[in-house]
């Protein structure tokens, strides 16, 4: 695989937010200022651009029907210099995102002595590339790896269109891999797409554009192509991922949800009992005042009728910006992601589910 370390050409509002944030860690570590909810150890994190291209993972995988021609797409790699993390978090944006916009923060945060973390854009990111996604996924975690070999434990976290990348990574890992095996210990998904032929008859319905995307991503529809949808549907693939050695999972998805309806969160959840991997549901219900509830399903209804949106009296949580770090069903996605970390989140129940309720 070819693999580069060169710095990118960065937009200037990524260059100040570089600045600006390596500045505050700077300053909190000549402070000695222990109080944080994430990187309480407040190392000096560095934060690299990085280049990478999966050519040899789609080498290695079999033939699709679709778009994937390979080529080489940014992303970012933080660590705390001199040491040898045994940890590495993966993260997986959504449509419409970009790792430098979204992700900068929370890729600073989690990055501490035993941590690193990577994250990368795709190739056609404002398109709908779930397969290409997945394994410019893999190639990041792969050039990770190959940074520092002393990474023995893998969390992967996915939100929107990167639930389908990262459950559709999670299993073409197996075409990655030295030995065949998973890559991945950990996932959490956050409203995640994982039914890509519902996703296609809804937008087939609803929003044509979307459903373009699709078929230009898997090369037809579900009845010309059906195999190149299942094999995007983390949903239909949950029993591969408990053969590759995916240890448990966290699925969070919101009640009203304008974008990824709320009921693939409960296909992917019902799916990974079946095969056996432990899983915890966390429905969100409402969000707080003042709190925007992101992408309502009302809303999208209301808007087709002329009507206002009967969710802004009830406030139920809709589709959350990633880049919204305070909506709850991005925050509960970031919270059970550092409880695996610290070794506090209960991996041994089979199936649970909670409710998370700001209102």
């Amino acid at each position: 695989m070819q693999r580069y370390d060169e710095p990118l050409e960065e937009t200037m509002k990524t260059k100040m937010q570089m600045c600006l944030s390596a500045l505050s860690l700077l300053v909190l570590a000549a402070c000695g200022d222990g109080s944080s909810s994430g990187n309480a150890s407040r190392q000096v994190v560095t934060v690299e651009s990085i280049v990478t291209n999966a050519a040899a993972i789609q080498a290695a995988a079999p033939a699709t029907v679709g778009k994937s021609a390979p080529g080489d797409v940014a992303g970012l790699l933080a660590y705390v210099p001199g040491t040898a993390p045994t940890r590495l978090v993966v993260f997986c944006h959504g449509l419409g995102h970009t790792v430098e916009a979204s992700w900068y923060p929370a890729v600073v945060d989690f990055a501490d002595a035993d941590t690193a973390v990577v994250t990368t854009n795709y190739r056609d990111n404002d398109q709908l590339p779930v397969l290409r996604a997945a394994h410019d996924t893999l190639a990041a975690t792969l050039y990770a790896k190959q940074r520092f070999p002393s990474v023995q434990t893998v969390y992967l976290l996915g939100v929107s269109l990167g639930g389908a990348v990262s459950g559709t990574a999670l299993v073409e890992a197996a075409h990655a891999s030295a030995d065949g095996r998973g890559l991945f210990d950990y996932w959490v998904d956050v409203e995640g797409l994982s039914n890509l032929s519902e996703a296609w008859a809804e937008g087939t319905a609803v929003v044509p554009e979307f459903a373009a995307y699709i078929e230009e991503e898997t090369g037809g529809t579900p009845v010309t192509v059906p195999d190149e949808y299942v094999r995007r549907s983390p949903a239909l693939r949950a029993q591969e991922m408990a053969s590759l050695g995916l240890r448990a999972a966290v699925v969070v998805h919101d009640l009203n949800d304008g974008l990824v309806v709320t009921n693939q969160g409960h296909e992917m959840a019902l799916a990974l009992l079946t095969a056996g991997v432990p899983v915890q549901v966390f429905n969100v219900l409402r969000v707080g005042d003042g709190q925007d509830p992101g992408t309502t399903g009302t809303g999208a209804l209301a808007g087709f009728l002329g009507l206002d949106d009967p969710n802004n009296l009830i406030r139920l949580a809709g589709h959350g910006s990633e880049a919204d770090y305070a909506h709850p069903v991005i925050r509960t996605g970031f919270e059970q992601l550092r409880m695996m970390l610290d070794g506090t989140y209960d991996e041994t129940t089979p199936y649970a589910e909670h409710a998370v309720d700001d209102g």
